[in-house]
């Protein structure tokens, strides 16, 4: 038992190395599935995810800034590889009662992640924005020629 145990150590790793490429493959095409149905301005998409000891849930939310709603909401649950995203129809409506609104405790997990995702996109957004100051009133510019 010399290179057969090596062999099938290295074909397992590389099978490994397969399928969680497969399952971020399948992951990005839910997302940006997403993304392309819903895109506009003032829409944000943050993902959150919540692990367990045997399964867990990543939650895809499209959320409208100026309304503070949730307008699309996806899932993406199970234990292996094989997992689906699926709609999340009943975490639709306000941001504010979103976490309320979650069926278990690793989507509650995945929902408290996507909130602080969307503060600090919130953050960065407004962070990002140039606002020029006011001129004072009564003071006059001169342009001067030379």
């Amino acid at each position: 038992m010399g290179w057969e145990f090596a062999a099938i150590l290295g074909g397992a790793l590389v099978v490994s190395l397969l399928l969680g490429l497969w399952q971020q493959g399948r992951y990005a095409r839910s997302v940006n599935a997403l993304v392309l149905k819903h895109r506009g301005p003032g829409l944000l998409l943050v993902t959150g995810r919540g692990l367990g000891k045997l399964k867990g849930t990543i939650v895809m939310l499209v959320i409208d800034d100026a309304a503070d709603e949730v307008v699309a909401a996806g899932t993406l649950r199970g234990s292996t590889v094989f997992a689906t995203a699926k709609d999340a129809p009943g975490l639709l409506g306000p941001v504010a009662t979103l976490a309320g609104r979650a069926a278990d405790k690793q989507t509650g997990k995945a929902i408290d992640m996507a909130l602080n995702q969307l503060k600090a996109t919130r953050a960065r957004v407004h962070e990002n924005k140039v606002i020029t100051p006011a001129r004072p009133a009564g003071r006059v510019t001169r342009k001067v020629q030379r």
